[in-house]
């Protein structure tokens, strides 16, 4: 909270500086009244500024190493946040000096340049924050300073106009009128820019749209864009006041300054919320999710099953939004019925509303939006297989096809895992489930037989093999990304790579292979691993091998650290319509793109079947692909 606070304080600060020089320029006005309070706050901002650098060493070095003046110095000198905040302190010292100069020194372009120096203090307020965390996307690091610097420069100006109000009863009403015209269109830019920058900020922070609710950084949020908006529609009350014909003569200042005073209440509120969640965790990284609600929006889930219509309560919701909403137009066109209009068509539109996402709405549950502790790799799927060998194989089945030798006996068939549906279902459902028993009441609970992380490798398993079902489609010619890349640790002699991840950026092939000198296939199966080999580096992919006895080696690939776990993981995504799943896989190759997505898979490569051809092909389109970011809920 404290960090927050000079958070907090720094940028208000900053703002009030910016929206004071701002506010008389726009009509040029000789805004000398004002300097004083420039020179305040901007030293003042200068001043609070050495303690946002404590607080925030604070926070992040361990509390039990002492914060000396050594340790301080090292912190600053050698960390991003460090050298963000000395590059921001020196801004800061230089459009605090050009504040004090102006109380000496009435120059217009003096004037001018500390106007655009508090406008570089604002735009850097965020590079102490989010904004230096250097895996997010360029355009996203870019929009942070767009961020700041619209919204602080709305605070600041709307400040500056309140004060401007409260300070000006002596100004004629058209100067008063001028002024909060010209004031409007600078907000509408800047409230754009808000906008714009900070749906790509969320997009790349937040993750999931559940996680709006979910996380605390997420509430937080909320609650700043119930804020916002509460601004927005005081905002929309001054613009429209400022549409009447007699607002630029009679102009009310004292009604225009209270509006205007409701709204910069919420700005200031709003930069508090934005200063806190600058110094938590972002929802997107976050592991303290918490769902609060017994229920959750979701269309794949709902629509997306395709379910008989007639006998699915969600088409019967659909169908009652749809009636309500045509009951609610007819009370607003039909000539007969607008005697009731004022009445009906609210109402008829809130329950087409509510209707409407009754349609899309599933139960949901604490766990609902929880992301798995445990990486999704192939260890972890491995030990997954194990848990569901011991437990879910007398109703599941060994494959998982709902075929187990149980299933029959059950008065509610056990779930196929390897169908469409199970896609619909948050992984964090999946969890609840298994700690807590199934929806049906059939599948029991098993928390005392499985410890949570066994339970969350079991997710990963299941994971894998719901996918079966699709990967019956991967073949030579590429599919679309869809499926997520198994992770899993190689051995690099230069210590250079510790993981397939490590390779993205450059298409991968993954081959497998099990060789005996006595198999009488032995000699065609070296040709195809061997022509593998030669293609993936004249192509520049990269390569990693996962043989077992004799295979010839590849003296360019990447060998597993776990050969069994990965040679199991890929047997499942291996599984062919008409073969069953098996742990060993004679021959395979599979194609990863820059991204991570498995996109191709090849059984042999034949002198005449052509896929030699078709793993070219796929290498050159894959490498000329955007890298897209693989999201760690999106598995």
């Amino acid at each position: 909270m404290e960090l927050a606070t000079l958070r907090f304080v720094e940028s208000l600060l900053s703002a009030i500086a910016v929206g004071l020089l701002l506010l008389p320029r726009l009509i040029e006005e000789d805004g000398k009244r004002f300097n004083k309070q420039i020179a305040a706050a901007a030293v003042l901002r200068l001043l609070f500024g050495f303690g946002l650098i404590i607080a925030t060493a604070r926070n992040i070095i361990p509390a039990q190493r002492p914060l000396d003046w050594p340790t301080l110095s090292q912190f600053v000198t050698g960390t991003v946040i460090g050298r963000a905040w000395v590059a921001t302190q020196i801004l800061a010292a230089i459009f605090a000096a050009a504040a004090l100069l102006r109380l000496r020194i009435s120059n217009l372009w003096l004037d001018r340049a500390s106007l655009g120096l508090g406008l570089l203090v604002l735009a850097v307020v965020s590079v102490t924050g989010h904004a230096v965390d250097d895996s997010l996307p360029i355009y996203t690091q870019l929009s942070f300073p767009f961020h700041t610097l619209a919204g602080l420069t709305w605070i600041g100006g709307l400040l500056g106009l309140v004060y401007w109000m409260l300070t000006g009863r002596d100004k004629p009403p058209e100067v008063a009128w001028r002024i909060a015209e010209r004031w409007s269109l600078v907000a509408k830019g800047a409230m754009l820019v808000v906008l714009i920058s900070g749906l790509v900020i969320a997009w790349e922070t937040v993750g999931l749209f559940g996680f709006m609710l979910a996380t605390p950084y997420g509430r937080l949020l909320s609650l700043k864009l119930l804020l916002l908006c509460g601004a927005l529609l005081l905002a929309l009350s001054l613009a429209r006041y400022l549409t009447l014909p007699h607002s630029k003569k009679r102009f009310d200042l004292a009604w225009y300054a209270k509006i205007g005073g409701f709204e910069a209440g919420c700005a200031v509120a709003l930069l508090f919320l934005a200063g806190w969640i600058a110094t938590i965790t972002p929802a997107a990284h976050e592991n303290n999710v918490y769902w609060p609600l017994p229920f959750r929006f979701t269309y794949a889930g709902t629509w997306g099953l395709k379910v008989i219509p007639w006998l699915d309560p969600t088409w019967n919701w659909g169908v009652a939004a749809l009636a309500f909403a045509a009951l609610a137009a007819l009370a607003w066109f039909v000539p007969q019925l607008r005697q009731w209009r004022r009445l009906a068509t609210p109402v008829g539109g809130a329950a087409a509303l509510l209707c409407g996402l009754v349609s899309v709405s599933v139960q949901a549950y604490p766990e609902t939006y929880t992301d798995p502790p445990i990486p999704y790799v192939a260890a972890s799927v491995k030990r997954g297989f194990e848990t569901y060998q011991a437990n879910c194989i007398p109703c599941h089945g060994v494959t998982g096809e709902a075929n187990g030798p149980m299933a029959k006996a059950l008065a509610v068939p056990p779930a196929d895992l390897t169908a469409p549906h199970v896609a619909t279902h948050t992984l964090g459902d999946i969890f609840h489930w298994l700690t807590y028993g199934g929806q049906s009441g059939v599948m029991p609970p098993f928390a005392d037989v499985t410890s949570e992380d066994e339970r969350w490798d079991l997710i990963n398993y299941l994971t894998v093999l719901s996918n079966s079902n699709q990967s019956r489609f991967l073949g030579p010619k590429g599919v679309i990304q869809w499926l997520v890349a198994p992770n899993f640790a190689i051995d690099d002699p230069k210590d250079e790579i510790v993981d397939v991840e490590k390779l993205r950026g450059v298409p991968t092939l993954v081959s497998f292979a099990r060789c005996k000198a006595d198999d009488p296939a032995f000699a065609e199966k070296t040709a195809s691993l061997t022509a593998a080999a030669e293609t993936t580096a004249a192509m520049g992919a990269h390569h990693v091998t996962v043989y077992f006895g004799e295979c010839p080696a590849d003296p360019r690939a990447y060998l597993t650290s776990h050969p069994d776990a990965v040679e199991l993981t890929y047997s499942i995504i291996n599984h062919y319509l008409d073969e069953p799943v098996v742990n060993e896989i004679p021959e395979g190759h599979f194609l990863i793109d820059r991204s991570g997505y498995v996109r191709a898979r090849f059984r042999h490569f034949g002198a005449d079947d052509g896929n030699l051809s078709s793993l070219k092909a796929q290498i050159a389109l894959t490498a000329k692909e955007p890298v897209v970011y693989v999201s760690p809920h999106q598995h």
